[in-house]
């Protein structure tokens, strides 16, 4: 069975990568822990979220506002970058009748969400913000993990300036 099957994700140049690092963290963990493909995600998954969550907390200890966002999105391509296969898995939404995986989201959601209302972002523009985040750093790490970026430019400017983008475009999620 091939890893985007796995995964449920469609097949990309990046598998050899993602598989990598999934490959490490069957050997190690999941080969006790989880019989079946549903759980293989599960496990993958939780593990992936408790990872970022970790990540997030360190990257955002003793900043407030503009600074915590950042810090926060830096360290969510950071992580996406090291542990691509554990990134990917999180990628999914959480299964609704696995209630460890929604736990391991929500703890990530609660930071995000807290983060943004420091920012004056809240409600349901909170949760319209935070798909917009998932969706701004999940696609610039494919983009850059597949190397679809065609110019010279580096990409930790480009993702630089992305996120001055997003901190100035949370006034539309305040309406």
């Amino acid at each position: 069975m091939q890893l985007a099957e796995i995964l449920d994700l469609p097949p990309t140049s990046w598998d050899k990568r993602i598989a990598a690092d999934l490959t490490a963290e069957m050997e190690k963990h999941l080969a006790e822990k989880a019989t079946s493909i549903p759980e293989m995600r599960r496990f993958l998954a939780v593990k992936g979220y408790r990872e970022l969550h970790e990540a997030i907390e360190q990257a955002i200890a003793g900043k407030q506002g503009e600074a915590a966002l950042r810090g926060m999105m830096q360290a969510m391509r950071r992580y996406a970058l090291e542990r691509p296969g554990l990134s990917a898995a999180t990628f999914r939404t959480p299964e609704t009748d696995s209630p460890e995986w929604r736990a391991a989201y929500m703890q990530i959601a609660t930071v995000v969400l807290s983060v943004l209302a420091q920012l004056g972002v809240q409600g349901e523009g909170a949760f319209h913000a935070l798909r917009c985040l998932r969706s701004f750093v999940r696609g610039f790490v494919l983009h850059e993990i597949a190397a679809s970026f065609l110019d010279p430019l580096a990409h930790d400017d480009s993702y630089e300036l992305g996120i001055d983008m997003f901190i100035a475009g949370l006034e539309v999620f305040k309406r």
